[in-house]
């Protein structure tokens, strides 16, 4: 048998968080568990029971969950039904009608986010242990530290192995050192809900400049695509060349409200050096498995986009017809 690879971080920090909303599934009368994390005004759940109200990957505003009323507002944390109960009745969130909540902090004492129950049935006097919550809760936050600094040498290694591998053209990160970037991030997105995006770039009329002016004139045209990436790069992104004409954006801690800002930055880039491209884009989503489920819907999202560019260089044609 071979030996088993050691566990991260993120190895345990999962199985321990689904150890805990499984216990509270089996015994509390609450029907749903999870741990959430708050960012950006987002309620993003990682670990998560299976049930009928929330699985995992589901978001929403921050401002418009229970938890949001329990830690923020100082709402009752234990609810027996929140359809009737006066911090909460406003509030509907599916079938929801019990809720039970504790906070979950980081090392610096910051909120990560919440040990999150939803009932589909009132608590009707069954009684959810307050104590026993928020034991668990700061178990999590303890566990959440020791994991993010157990795995903060292992991963800057794993890094700089991925970044080492590059495109012999472009200098760039090749398809392999990409495939272990995106890898990394599905990991901690599932974990921790850390934020990260795939950015895909397809450049246009590549096979035109080939056959027109020879595969010379193709190697520049990547050579140029590449200088206008990296220099548009932003501190947390990674560039890499996947393959052929196209070339991938890994996009780390970035809002997904900001998303578009980097967008726009590198369509500029291109632009100003003269290259037409298509774009499309994808958030890395907790639970994504494969790990390139985020590529895969930027590709989608790409295609998109080209189809709407070469629709819009067809209508002046049309019009001057």
């Amino acid at each position: 048998m071979e030996p088993l690879a050691p566990a991260t971080g993120t190895d345990t920090f999962s199985a321990v968080a689904n150890r805990v909303v499984e216990y509270l599934r089996r015994r509390t009368p609450i029907s749903d568990w999870s741990v959430n994390r708050r960012i950006e005004g987002e309620q993003v759940f990682l670990h998560a029971t299976p049930g009928t109200l929330v699985k995992v990957g589901d978001r929403r505003p921050w401002d418009q969950s229970y938890c949001h009323r329990a830690f923020d507002l100082g709402a009752d944390a234990i609810v027996d039904d929140v359809t009737t109960h006066p911090q909460y009745s406003d509030l509907r969130i599916g079938a929801t009608r019990s809720y039970a909540g504790a906070p979950i902090r980081d090392a610096e004492g910051e909120m990560f986010g919440m040990l999150c129950g939803l009932g589909v049935d009132p608590l009707d006097g069954a009684e959810v242990d307050a104590e026993l919550l928020a034991v668990l809760g700061d178990l999590l936050g303890a566990h959440l530290s020791l994991a993010r600094r157990a795995e903060s040498g292992d991963r800057e290694r794993r890094t700089a192995e991925a970044l080492s591998q590059t495109d012999a053209l472009t200098g760039l990160v090749n398809r392999r050192g990409w495939d272990s970037v995106l890898a990394d991030a599905a990991v901690r997105a599932s974990a921790y809900g850390d934020l990260a995006a795939v950015v895909l770039c397809d450049l246009d009329r590549m096979k035109e400049v080939n056959d027109r002016e020879g595969h010379a004139a193709g190697d520049a045209l990547l050579q140029r695509t590449a200088h206008a990436l990296t220099g548009a790069r932003g501190v947390h992104d990674t560039i890499a060349r996947y393959g052929g004409d196209e070339f991938v954006v890994l996009v780390e801690d970035v809002s997904p409200r900001l998303l578009s800002r980097t967008l726009q930055r590198y369509r500029d880039a291109l632009a100003h050096e003269g290259v037409e491209a298509s774009f499309g884009w994808s958030l890395v989503f907790p639970g994504d498995e494969p790990v390139d489920l985020a590529f895969q819907r930027a590709d989608r999202s790409m295609y998109e986009d080209k189809r709407a560019r070469r629709a819009a260089r067809r209508e002046p044609d049309a019009a001057a017809g």
